[in-house]
């Protein structure tokens, strides 16, 4: 088997003196002819000639001191590599988001982590619930900030759920809609008649109003899709329809919205996952304890 630490037969190439090289090595000089031997051996070839002054490296010898230069740059650009991504202040960290989040949840966290870490490499990307959730599966993302809890998260499965805030579901109604005089709870069967409003498909909140909609036994009826739940609320303000909004959102405040309440209460939970397998690298888990910092701080709310 062929050694991988090559530096002393790269430094005695160099010298081309067995006490040269051992001096430098700091060892014995019988220890480094025994390296060479066993090196030779394994190999089936003589790298060096013999001569009275010294040693010279043969066609055989530069051949394999090129190959071993090669390698152990490899190695230790690889080991600069590692030692970069676990670096708690400089690493990186790969965190996904839910569109709707990056009004108030991402930038604290942001800012929670820029505090201690003001270095720290944090790369993201937003996009609909289900396509994140496949994309922390496939080791695309080390963290993301999801809602409703997703099946693989159940007891067993591939992903860690970790709650985070908790926001009561409303009907969201024009100003002037029949049932905006109240603002009592209200049966999700109520509008299903009316034309609705919704994220599109995959997007967390599209997957609760696909959900309550069903076991209230009607099939919305869709006139428009979108990306942004403030498209949503702006739209159902201008009476094109009503939608399903989060009460509690912070930055979900539109004129001309009345908002129900579901009955039964609903909510739409907001939570972080990862891999439940994966060993989170130092700044992976710095992320981590921030955000869950924030959420137990009660800032973010869980009603």
């Amino acid at each position: 088997m062929l050694p991988t630490d090559l530096d002393w037969f790269l430094d005695l190439a160099r010298t081309r003196h067995m006490g040269d090289s051992a001096a430098n090595l700091g060892i014995p000089q019988p220890t480094l002819s025994r390296r060479l031997a066993r090196l030779e051996a394994a190999l089936g070839a003589k790298l060096f000639d013999r001569d009275g002054r010294g040693l010279e490296l043969n066609t055989r010898g530069r051949a394999f001191a090129d190959a071993a230069t090669a390698a152990t740059e490899a190695l230790r650009a690889g080991a600069a590599e590692v030692a970069r991504l676990v670096d708690p202040a400089h690493g990186p960290v790969r965190l996904d988001f839910m569109h709707s989040l990056g009004t108030w949840m991402v930038p604290e966290i942001l800012r929670a982590a820029r505090t201690t870490r003001p270095d720290s490499a944090i790369s993201l990307h937003q996009g609909a619930a289900r396509l994140l959730v496949d994309r922390v599966l496939a080791d695309e993302a080390d963290l993301a900030l999801v809602g409703p809890q997703p099946p693989e998260s159940l007891a067993g499965g591939p992903l860690a759920w970790t709650p985070l805030a908790r926001q009561r579901l409303a009907i969201g109604l024009p100003a002037d809609h029949r049932l905006a005089g109240s603002t009592a709870p209200l049966r999700l069967r109520s509008v299903a008649e009316d034309p609705f409003i919704a994220m599109l498909p995959g997007y967390g909140t599209r997957l609760l109003l696909d959900s309550l909609a069903d076991a209230a036994g009607f099939r919305p009826r869709l006139v428009f899709e979108s990306m942004e739940l403030t498209t949503v609320a702006g739209l159902v303000s201008a009476g094109l329809g009503v939608a399903l909004l989060p009460i509690d959102d912070p930055f979900l405040s539109v004129t001309g919205i009345v908002l129900r309440p579901i009955a039964p209460a609903a909510h739409r939970e907001l939570g972080m996952i990862r891999r439940r397998a994966a060993d989170p690298t130092p700044p992976v888990a710095a992320l981590h304890d921030d955000i869950l910092a924030l959420a137990g701080s009660g800032r973010w709310g869980r009603q």
